[in-house]
């Protein structure tokens, strides 16, 4: 396919330092946004350098940045052709959920149900993989959660660090990588302002992490993976509810 015609207000010039992080982000946004399709060449580099006004190694290395997260394929020759979003690396996932400044609640959505499997099985495993010395970090975590003389974003910091530690216990790297993802996405800036207007508590799961740690050391493995799910729901609900607030 041939290069789209860009509107003249679609790009805006770069205004930080990383000029060429900035146009990526443009560039990145216009194609969740549908300006380019799946097939659909971006316009040339000069066009390019011209729209946002700025060099033409900045569009360079702007577009190595849309390559690396699969976006975009480079042909010499060829010039650089938009891929299929699921062709994409994972990073996109949180710019695609924030895309516009708007949530997309379909794709978060889409993002629950996996998530939710990935935690759920998570917490089985790492209740069968838990040392004392897990349990005694857990229990350190679970004391920030209930001391209500620390800000709330602290607290709910203490939460998410408990979802890392879990993914930790089960030595699994790639559930390791998932629960970081998932703790930068819910710390993101916009999501911590939402979190104060709503008045969210994270000290709702001090009593299920107390119940997760009895059954844990009373040798109830099932009671305690219903418990460690639990909190995980109750994680992911308050993730919910935040997202779905920003976006109003």
């Amino acid at each position: 396919m041939t290069a789209r015609v860009i509107h003249a207000r679609l790009f805006q010039p770069p205004t930080r330092r990383r000029l060429h992080e900035e146009v990526a982000e443009q560039l990145r946004d216009a194609i969740f946004e549908g300006h380019y399709r799946p097939g659909d060449k971006l316009p040339p580099e000069r066009e390019l350098a011209q729209q946002f006004r700025v060099n033409r190694t900045s569009i360079r290395e702007a577009i190595k940045l849309l390559e690396s997260t699969g976006l975009v394929k480079v042909r010499q020759g060829d010039g650089v052709t938009v891929q299929p979003l699921v062709e994409g690396s994972l990073d996109l996932i949180g710019p695609m959920i924030f895309r516009g400044g708007r949530v997309d609640r379909g794709l978060l959505r889409e993002m629950q149900e996996v998530v939710s499997v990935l935690l759920y099985e998570m917490a089985r495993v790492a209740v069968d993989r838990v040392t004392p010395a897990h349990l005694d970090e857990l229990k350190r975590l679970r004391a920030v959660l209930a001391d209500t003389a620390l800000g709330r974003e602290d607290r709910f910091e203490a939460a998410r660090a408990i979802m890392v530690l879990i993914a930790d216990i089960t030595g699994n790297r790639v559930w390791q990588m998932v629960a970081r993802r998932l703790r930068a996405l819910l710390a993101s800036p916009p999501l911590r302002q939402t979190r104060e207007q709503l008045e969210l508590d994270p000290g709702r799961l001090v009593g299920v992490i107390d119940a997760c740690v009895a059954a844990i050391e009373a040798g109830k493995p099932r009671e305690a993976v219903a418990r460690l799910r639990e909190a995980f729901r109750m994680l992911g609900e308050s993730g919910v509810a935040t997202l779905v607030a920003a976006n109003q």
